[in-house]
């Protein structure tokens, strides 16, 4: 029973010693004081000291449990939750990674992805090119594919968005759904880098919240024949090779906006 107390603050110490640490990786890397390579490699000790706290917390509530007593609640239970926490997000990260596809760039039109060109200046320095990765060949589910085919298989929902336009002339039909997607982009809080109504090109950007990873994005509205509109929208990371299903949830929240999910 005596070792209850000490098992309590060992969780509790192990989560705040790592809380430090991991804290320091991401926000380091999000204010640039060194790479997204840096910083996870600052993260592992990081989490590895979660470990500890979270094996510390576990054996400190299976004593509480089998001695029937509350020694060290509260900082037994801090130190769980919290170490808990701390290994669990980053475990969840990895296998997002792992069971996805090793992608960082998403289209809704892979045959005809939608360009940057405002964000190419921007892009400047990046890691990762601002060409269109689709026909880059990756290795998914143990096969080796296009980088657009491994996306159709990981995100079958991802698809352009198409509007009939009824009895709204053409010229009317395409005003309102290049507004309507600014307008979108601007709910979600993206960075708007510019936007060009005669080309129907809105380019912006988002950046993640925990290592500031940042995901440019460029949508395209044009006619869709006589009949209405189709919009377009891509969106690829700067750095990193595996997005973790980032740049489809950044497609997916635009086309819910614009839908008016």
């Amino acid at each position: 029973m005596r070792y209850q107390p000490i098992l309590a603050k060992a969780a509790l110490g192990c989560f705040v010693a790592g809380a430090a640490i991991a804290l320091a990786a991401c926000f380091g890397t999000r204010l640039g004081f060194w790479s997204y390579a840096l910083g996870v490699k600052i993260l592992v000790p990081g989490v590895t000291v979660g470990g500890v706290g979270l094996v510390s917390g576990v054996m400190w509530i299976w004593r509480a449990l089998a001695a029937n007593n509350s020694l060290g609640l509260r900082a037994g239970l801090v130190g769980l939750i919290g170490s808990l926490l701390l290994v669990g997000i980053p475990v969840d990260h990895v296998w997002l990674a792992y069971s996805l596809p090793p992608i960082h760039d998403i289209s809704t039109d892979i045959g005809d992805a939608p360009q940057f060109h405002t964000l190419l200046a921007w892009r400047k320095g990046a890691p990762n090119p601002a060409s269109y990765d689709g026909p880059a060949i990756v290795t998914y589910g143990g096969d080796q594919m296009p980088t657009a085919l491994a996306q159709k298989y990981a995100y079958q929902d991802i698809k352009p968005l198409e509007r009939l336009r009824g009895n709204a002339t053409l010229k009317e039909f395409y005003a309102k759904y290049f507004w309507r997607a600014l307008n979108a982009v601007n709910a979600l809080d993206w960075q708007v880098a510019s936007f060009d109504f005669k080309t129907g090109r809105i380019e912006a950007t988002d950046s993640s919240f925990w290592f500031g990873i940042v995901s440019d994005i460029v949508i395209r509205v044009r006619p869709a024949g006589t009949y209405g509109v189709r919009i377009d929208i891509r969106s690829k990371s700067r750095v990193g090779r595996r997005d973790m299903g980032r740049n489809a949830d950044i497609v997916r929240e635009f086309l819910d906006k614009e839908k008016g999910d």
